[in-house]
């Protein structure tokens, strides 16, 4: 059953509450006064009806008192008195309107001043109940309409004319006692208004306590759920690359040269080709696995992270040199194991560099670089292998800060400059291009190695912005060598950074390259690291170059796993054969028919064939007889600075125009040389 509320409670029944404890005072009260009144008056009046009267008082008392515990017994939850009850409570107080009326009945054979004193009795008795009984109209009046009723009764049965006269005045007393009980039920009403409206707005304050305790509770937990979302990772549950570094940093806080803190910098071998043969959702779940193994290799306090893509880090705390070095044993052989995935087994290994704090960096950063100098140490040696930071590492690591800092300098201070090594028509001898490469000129005029530089330059992310300074000291010698007039299909050649551009092709990378250059002099290399990240926004750029009267150019051709798969994908115009492939043309049978291959299928389906790396005239002529003629390589000419460049061009177009001008003097030919 639904147990109403306060507020839901109607008035009336709510007032019965009060109004039965105030009659459970007045029964309680009406058996020991009507006694003390009789005892009082028993010399004055008749016994017969004083003992009538303490009888019926008595009997009145006891079954009012019987209905208000019936009250208290039967009321129900739901706010509703039953029926019978209410009934019983009237009963009770039409009784006792009686008894307390029939003072002046019981005083009738006394003198009339005792009568008419007697008569007062129910007159205070209607005013108490007035304030007693507000809130309940039905009890209030059968007892007040009883009462009077059985005093204007016992009055007027006296005889006595002046009692009678007396007794017409109950009447006003009814009016007035009922005017006073609305006064007084008003105010009671009021005071019940104002406790529901108490009730409701408690009520209403608890609730509201209640939502602010339930949206605070929510708040914490969303709170919780967001911190562990910003500090682990959502594939593996490690920590991900923020949280891991708080542990690290409030672990090194409390290393001691005695208890130090061991990193262990992970990366998973080959997991680029594991990736492209599961597929994304097939390397997810290779990452997972191995994750959870790191994890359980971990014993606590140490922790697990994973830093990005397939690097992982694990910290130990209080750990020797002998237990850190037994932790990564554990993980490598934890890795070493196949990982089943996409209904496949994979082969697994990993690589770690192991270092410490303090010995080897006071900070995280610190000691995640020294740490990663030791996993770099420990890919270049074979992979699959443990490698602990020393300071043979640390000499190696500054000195390659130190280069890379020198190599930003150089950016910065133009001394990266624009070579250009030509291509040559090897039928004819004609230059029909060049390549734009760069090269770092150092203060005392050295060149560092061109192999050397752009390792230093890819190592340390630099290579696009290599190219786009090299081009932009080119633009001015293009756009002069063009006024001065260029030999037909003459072509530039610039190489697009394998490394950068992988996240850069939505952004039009050409267009940026190229900018204030005639495409048409322009001939874009790329290779199949550059494209194979987001083919098809590479495929849109290409094809956008293309239209403008670019050419593009399919660099190291054979050299990567899926270049035949780039021919049909790619909008190429030509394909540049791999100098690994020139080198040993002439030494191996196997390599010579792969050229030959190759210029064969470059030739079946419309693309034009270049050489780069020709260093013999054996090589250019085995080259010439495969059908491939564009060559380029030391030669013909070794990379030049611009204006040697430009005065390599100018001799061999003198010497070409010398050659279409039979019987020229010989002192014309040399001003012309």
């Amino acid at each position: 059953m639904h147990t109403l509320t306060p507020v839901e409670i109607p008035a009336r029944e709510r007032a019965l509450a009060p109004v039965t404890r105030n009659l459970l005072v007045l029964f309680a009260f009406q058996v020991p006064l009507v006694a003390l009144l009789a005892l009082i008056s028993r010399n004055r009046l008749e016994h017969f009806r004083l003992w009538i009267w303490l009888l019926a008082a008595t009997a009145d008392s006891l079954i009012g008192m019987l209905f208000v515990i019936g009250y208290r017994r039967w009321s129900r939850p739901a706010g509703t008195t039953p029926r019978w009850v209410v009934i019983g409570l009237v009963v009770a107080s039409a009784g006792l309107g009686v008894v307390v009326g029939a003072a002046p009945w019981v005083a009738a054979t006394a003198s009339r001043d005792t009568v008419l004193m007697a008569g007062l009795f129910p007159a205070v008795a209607g005013s108490l109940g007035a304030v007693m009984l507000a809130g309940r109209l039905d009890i209030f009046l059968t007892g007040l309409l009883t009462m009077f009723a059985t005093s204007t009764w016992a009055m007027y049965s006296t005889g006595d004319s002046l009692l009678r006269q007396t007794s017409s005045l109950n009447l006003l007393f009814v009016i007035a006692l009922t005017c006073l009980y609305f006064v007084v039920s008003r105010t009671v009403a009021s005071a019940f208004e104002l406790q529901t409206h108490t009730t409701e707005l408690l009520r209403q304050l608890a609730a509201d306590r209640a939502t602010l305790t339930d949206l605070n509770a929510e708040l914490t937990a969303t709170n919780a759920q967001l911190l562990h979302q910003a500090q682990h990772d959502p594939l593996t549950g490690l920590r991900n690359r923020r949280g891991t570094l708080d542990v690290l940093d409030a672990f090194i806080a409390e290393a001691t040269p005695t208890e130090p803190v061991g990193l262990l910098f992970i990366d998973l071998d080959r997991f680029k080709s594991v990736n492209d043969t599961l597929g994304h959702r097939g390397g997810d779940r290779f990452i997972s696995v191995l994750a959870d193994r790191l994890l359980r290799s971990v014993a606590k306090p140490g922790e697990a992270g994973r830093m990005g893509g397939d690097e992982f880090v694990v910290v130990v705390p209080k750990c020797d040199e002998a237990s850190i070095i037994a932790i990564a044993q554990r993980c490598l052989a934890a890795l070493g194991q196949p990982v089943h995935a996409e209904g496949r087994e994979m082969p697994s290994s990993g690589s770690i560099g192991v270092a410490s704090a303090p010995s080897d960096g006071a900070t995280s950063s610190e000691l995640l670089r020294n740490a990663n100098a030791a996993l770099y140490r420990a890919k270049a040696a074979g992979r699959n292998r443990i490698e602990v930071f020393d300071e043979s590492m640390r000499t190696e690591l500054n000195t390659r800060l130190e280069d890379e800092n020198a190599l930003r300098r150089a950016l910065d201070q133009g001394d990266i400059v624009p070579f250009f090594q030509p291509e040559i028509d090897a039928s004819t001898g004609q230059v029909v291009g060049a390549e734009l490469l760069a090269r770092w000129v150092r203060q005392d005029g050295t060149i560092t190695t061109a192999g050397d530089f752009l390792r230093l330059a890819a190592r340390a992310g630099l290579l696009e912005r290599v190219t786009e300074v090299v081009l932009q000291g080119a633009r001015q010698y293009i756009r002069r060598l063009a006024n001065l007039g260029l030999p037909a299909g003459f072509r530039f050649r610039v190489n697009v950074a394998p490394r950068s551009t992988a996240r850069s092709w939505r952004d039009n990378p050409i267009e940026a390259l190229i900018s204030g250059i005639d495409p048409r002099l322009m001939t874009v290399d790329v290779r199949e690291a550059a494209v194979s990240s987001d083919l098809a926004a590479a495929t849109s750029n290409l094809a956008a170059f293309r239209d403008q009267g670019g050419l593009v150019c399919l660099d190291d051709f054979a050299r990567g796993v899926s270049s035949l798969s780039l021919l049909r994908s790619l909008p190429l115009d030509e394909v540049r054969i791999d100098r690994v492939s020139i080198d040993t043309i002439t030494a191996h049978p196997h390599d010579r028919a792969i050229v030959r291959s190759i210029i064969a299928l470059a030739r079946e389906i419309g693309l034009a064939v270049t050489a780069e790396g020709v260093e013999t005239g054996a090589q250019a002529d085995t080259l010439i007889a495969l059908g491939c003629v564009r060559q380029q390589g030391h030669l013909y000419a070794p990379a030049l600075p611009a204006a040697e460049f430009e005065d390599f061009l100018l001799e061999r177009l003198a010497e070409r125009y010398n050659q279409r001008i039979p019987g020229l003097p010989t002192w014309q030919t040399d001003e012309l040389t």
